[in-house]
């Protein structure tokens, strides 16, 4: 072999080498992102099933008594939204997740944390508004992210950092009554 043949040979060597780093890197990144919407995912289930929880509940603590109409001066005062005391930690109406923080951990092991906020809405043209005085409707917000710091498993990529993200979704419920 010559010395032409010689560095044809290592300069093979070079690019091959060049080539399989950048697949590896490529895979490692796939793997990453692939990784992230799979935590995601469960996080968008766990708030699902958090949505479908509570509307199985009642709407307000007097629409538990299912025998007459309610009027809006009957609902809990927008102040007092969240359980009460006679709750005993058990919910049975809609507004008692209001300031619930709770750790639930997904089917993968991953911890994350649960945040529910309930206000009471009105409707202002195409839009939902908080609204500080009673009404037939209750927006209920679900906020999910992980319970670890460093490194985060929800997060966003800001200017090569990963900060902390935080999933969050906001439903209305209303009260209806049917006689």
């Amino acid at each position: 072999m010559n010395t032409g043949q010689m560095m044809l040979t290592i300069g093979a060597l070079a690019l091959l080498s060049f080539a399989i780093l950048n697949l590896n890197s490529s895979l490692n990144e796939n793997d990453l992102g692939l990784a992230q919407n799979r935590y995601r995912l469960e996080a968008l289930s766990l708030i699902t099933s958090y949505m479908e929880q509570a509307t199985m509940y009642f709407f307000d603590e007097c629409t538990s008594d299912t025998s007459s109409l309610k009027h809006v001066s009957d609902f809990t005062l927008a102040g007092n939204l969240g359980a009460e005391a006679n709750d005993s930690s058990d919910f049975d109406d809609f507004d008692d997740f209001n300031n619930y923080t709770k750790i639930d951990t997904g089917l993968s092991g991953v911890i994350y944390k649960v945040m529910f906020d309930v206000d009471y809405v009105t409707l202002v043209g195409d839009s939902v508004k908080h609204s500080t005085t009673r009404s037939w409707h209750k927006r209920m917000t679900i906020r999910v992210t992980d319970n670890y710091d460093d490194p985060p498993l929800l997060y966003k990529n800001v200017s090569g950092d990963k900060v902390k993200d935080t999933l969050k979704i906001s439903f209305v419920n209303s009260y209806w009554f049917y006689n």
